[in-house]
């Protein structure tokens, strides 16, 4: 994202998983015009704190059963925050596409959705 018409931004990557150290490695080694990530473990009563203050959820949850919903977008839902979440079998049951949400296939449709969403973000603030 090089557009100097776009805020600032920080991405907050939550969690523990075991891909932690590999996407820690991957935004180390990238270079990001007005963004900063930070990658903590919240504990459990820090987390609706993190998302009542945020402007924006991304859930990149895809279930390996095809059959669990991501309830992180449920938590999304309940603090008001838009969502972009990445598609998998079931995510329609939970999240309609440009309703209550935006899904994506790629990061480039991840990408757009953002640049989108923090343009209307900034103009409401």
């Amino acid at each position: 994202m090089n557009d100097s018409r776009l805020p600032y931004m920080l991405c907050v990557i939550t969690g523990k998983g075991p891909q932690k150290k590999f996407y820690h490695d991957l935004i180390a080694g990238k270079e990001f015009d007005h963004v900063d990530f930070c990658l903590p473990w919240l504990e459990a009563e820090d987390y609706p704190l993190l998302l009542g203050s945020a402007d924006l959820g991304v859930c990149l949850h895809k279930s390996s059963s095809g059959f669990d919903l991501p309830m992180k977008v449920v938590d999304m839902f309940g603090c008001g925050l838009p969502v972009c979440a990445i598609e998998f079998n079931c995510l329609n049951e939970l999240v309609k596409n440009g309703q209550n949400g935006l899904i994506f296939q790629t990061a480039s449709d991840l990408s757009n959705q953002i640049q989108r969403l923090a343009r209307e973000i900034g103009r409401a603030v």
